[in-house]
């Protein structure tokens, strides 16, 4: 029996502890969390009664309580089915945007209320918030603050272009053993070589996926010759001789994608090439900003388990560049952020006139009320039903997201040899 909840709990990343744990019969006697638990009746532990009170009062030594409600004889708990994830995670979590200039968070009654211009815009209660994300002059009381900071419910400061500034954080949880693995890893090439392949692959592969998925009824040529070279430069991945030349592989099959990409894009807008930094029309102002939001997104998953954000396998380590954060949003690109950036502009929900004009460095970005209106869908392509391929169940992009940041550790921990991506089916 406790080698198959054992297998259950696997099956999401958990892990039993076999010295905490034991069946029991139910008429044994048995202790947890300092109650004890005998021919069906709950015995609440002993209370030491302070020394003053002793004095002034006699004072009975035991308290009686109701039972832990996790301790609860009375109703039993169904056992979980993978029919059912939501036994296991919570969905119900959501991100809270800030992106009216001048507009203010405090706390109040344990929940975030947004005021701009004295009122009252928005309030969501604490415990649904993972995250912030303030855009542009937006301000935090000191007690939103400090309650995000208890809470770990990271702050993302970015301009209000989408631009990332940076992030308030507490410290996360590391842990030493995956740092241990970390640094002994980073020194085998060969460790370092198998996983970058993989992201490499996946990466070329969600990337040819979409183009077909997307050409299916269009059949345009541009298109169809994208997808072929894209196979090409996959073959070539499984026998390549080093990391520098996985990099080149990826920069080819990139170049070829995004000019597939490109024919799918229909009038009035045109997409041309990728530029970053600043990003020069419609399409690249919105490919911008959706990676900045996955990246983010991955950061505060990584930091939560007590990864280290700089360790990566693919990208070159380099001064203030979070490597494995960087590997780990490859694989999204193409499902979660490119397949909503071409419905959007090729849906007309949103218009040229959504844009600003170009800046002095010829940077194009989404006007206040067009941001909104990103943000409002990228929420709804991030709550997205769909199956993991490793699990069996059928949960949000978001929870992919940390489901893949579990299969890194599992690669890291030696549990697997490589690294298995998130792979997009046809």
């Amino acid at each position: 029996m406790l080698e198959q909840i054992g297998n259950w709990l696997e099956d999401i990343y958990l892990t039993l502890q076999p010295e905490k744990t034991r069946i029991v019969a139910p008429h044994e006697q048995f202790t947890f969390l300092g109650y004890q638990f005998k021919a069906g009746e709950v015995i609440a532990p002993v209370r030491k009664v302070p020394s003053s009170q002793q004095k002034s009062s006699k004072v009975a030594a035991t308290v009686t309580s109701k039972p832990p409600r996790a301790c609860s004889l009375v109703k039993s708990v169904p056992t979980p089915t993978k029919s059912n994830p939501q036994y296991y995670w919570r969905e119900f979590m959501t991100t809270l945007y800030v992106t009216d200039q001048g507009a203010y968070v405090k706390v109040r009654h344990q929940q975030f209320q947004v005021y701009c211009k004295y009122e009252l815009r928005c309030q969501v209660p604490v415990n649904r918030v993972s995250h912030i994300v303030l855009f542009g002059c937006c301000h935090l009381s000191h007690g939103a603050v400090s309650l995000a900071l208890r809470r770990r419910i990271p702050v993302m400061f970015l301009s209000n272009q989408g631009r990332y500034f940076g992030r308030l954080q507490t410290e996360g949880m590391a842990e030493v053993e995956y740092l241990a693995k970390q640094v002994q890893h980073s020194l085998n090439w060969e460790f370092s070589f198998r996983q970058a392949k993989s992201i490499v692959g996946a990466k070329l592969h969600n990337c040819r996926i979409l183009l077909r998925r997307l050409n299916r009824r269009r059949k345009l040529d541009e298109v169809i010759k994208a997808i072929e070279d894209l196979a090409h430069w996959m073959e070539k991945v499984p026998t390549a001789e080093s990391i520098e030349v996985l990099l080149g592989y990826e920069g080819q099959g990139a170049h070829v994608y995004f000019q597939g990409l490109g024919a799918l894009i229909q009038e009035p807008f045109v997409f041309e090439k990728r530029t970053r930094r600043p990003p020069t029309d419609p399409i690249n102002s919105m490919l911008s900003l959706g990676y900045t939001l996955v990246h983010q997104n991955l950061y505060s998953l990584v930091q939560a388990v007590g990864l280290h954000p700089h360790f990566g396998n693919l990208h070159v380590p380099r001064k203030n560049h979070p490597a494995l954060i960087s590997d780990l949003l490859e694989e999204f690109r193409a499902p979660i952020v490119d397949s909503l950036v071409v419905y959007l502009a090729n849906s007309q929900i949103f218009k040229p006139e959504d844009f600003t004009p170009p800046d002095a460095r010829g940077g194009v970005y989404l006007h206040p009320d067009a941001l909104k209106k990103f943000l409002k869908h990228w929420q709804e392509r991030l709550q997205t039903q769909v199956t993991h391929p490793h699990t069996g169940y059928k949960v949000s992009y978001h929870r992919c997201l940390e489901l893949q940041v579990w299969e890194y550790i599992a690669c890291l921990m030696e549990q697997q040899e490589v690294y298995r991506p998130m792979l997009s089916k046809m």
